[in-house]
């Protein structure tokens, strides 16, 4: 059975009522018809986590072909086939992006519990884990059965800096681990452990790195590391923040208004949003050490207007409201008399 534990950790840091930078499915999701293509540039160490971090790759140097991924529907999921003719399964919605497996020549590697790659919105410091799994199907109509872990979490934002002299700003960086195990014995088969750079103008990542470990319980492992640019962030690079959308580029959306009162809030506080198109909204309340204690409103795709709920904290104390609205979101703070 799969097993998932989300958590949003970046409550106690963010500042009241700014927006923040996320990974929606508006501007992120997988999209069949497209082409995703990069270049190999020379490895790069990942960096720093944290905020506001200034990540510096301008040194790298490409060394690559242009390499494409190609977007494709395959009977209501999104598969991704390389240029080695690997094909990767997605199922994508608007909530998330589960991933199924992938084939290549001679075998497929099934998920039958999937991984969950992304879930929407996917702001600073928030994360989700869990288990998998699933069975390598060979040519020939023999199985291994497979089991897994998985996490992925959104551990920095900031700026990136590319080869092409080119800085992209309010970036997100993504982590993700994926260990497959075969069960019939050996210790692990595949490791992977990937960062991910995510900036708000490009809807694929603008920078990847991958460490990729395989191998046995009776042999010594393998090791390979590998970096990749986007080609449409080196030949196309977005405007300046600054020059409010030139260039072409259409200029940020607004943000979305909201309030809490009232606060300090003696007994019911009211949450209320006015939402200016329709929008997917998440609400939760989180205590002053990141557990959630109140969803207000799950992934709920609503029509443009204006809402309002009413919260009743339980005992006096500080509480955190995180409003995802949208490709917007807010952390608000919250006391209770």
């Amino acid at each position: 059975m799969k097993k998932i534990i989300a958590t949003s950790l970046g409550l106690m840091i963010a500042s009241s009522g700014m927006a923040q930078p996320a990974i929606t499915y508006a501007k992120h999701g997988l999209q069949a018809g497209d082409a995703h293509r990069t270049r190999r540039v020379t490895t790069v160490e990942t960096g720093v986590s944290g905020a506001n971090v200034t990540w510096d790759f301008s040194a790298c140097e490409v060394t690559g072909n242009v390499q494409t991924e190609a977007l494709e529907a395959s009977n209501g999921h999104i598969a991704v086939r390389n240029d080695g003719n690997v094909l990767f399964q997605f199922d994508v919605t608007p909530y998330g992006n589960d991933y199924y497996g992938y084939g290549a020549n001679g075998y497929n590697v099934v998920y039958e519990n999937p991984v969950l790659k992304t879930r929407y919105p996917f702001g600073f410091l928030d994360q989700h884990s869990g288990e998998f799994t699933g069975y390598i199907a060979h040519q020939g109509g023999s199985k291994t059965l497979v089991e897994g872990t998985y996490s992925s979490e959104v551990d920095g934002y900031g700026s990136l800096k590319l080869p092409n002299g080119v800085t992209l700003n309010n970036v997100l960086r993504v982590k993700t681990t994926e260990v497959q195990k075969r069960l019939a014995g050996s210790a692990y088969d595949i490791e992977e452990e990937k960062y991910l750079w995510y900036s708000q103008d490009f809807r694929y990542p603008v920078f990847v790195t991958i460490h990729l470990s395989s191998g046995g319980a009776n042999g010594a492992a393998t090791v390979s590391k590998s970096s990749y640019v986007s080609v449409a962030a080196l030949s196309a690079p977005p405007a300046p923040a600054s020059s409010g959308g030139s260039g072409g580029l259409p200029a940020p959306a607004p943000d979305v208004e909201h309030s809490i009162y009232p606060n300090p809030v003696a007994d019911v506080a009211n949450i209320t949003y006015k939402l200016p198109s329709d929008a997917t909204v998440s609400i939760a309340v989180y205590t002053t050490t990141s557990v959630c204690i109140r969803k207000i409103v799950t992934n709920e795709l609503q029509a443009a207007g204006e809402y309002s709920y009413s919260y009743t904290p339980s005992v006096a104390g500080t509480y955190f409201v995180r409003f995802a609205l949208g490709d917007k979101t807010y952390t608000e703070q919250i006391v209770k008399k």
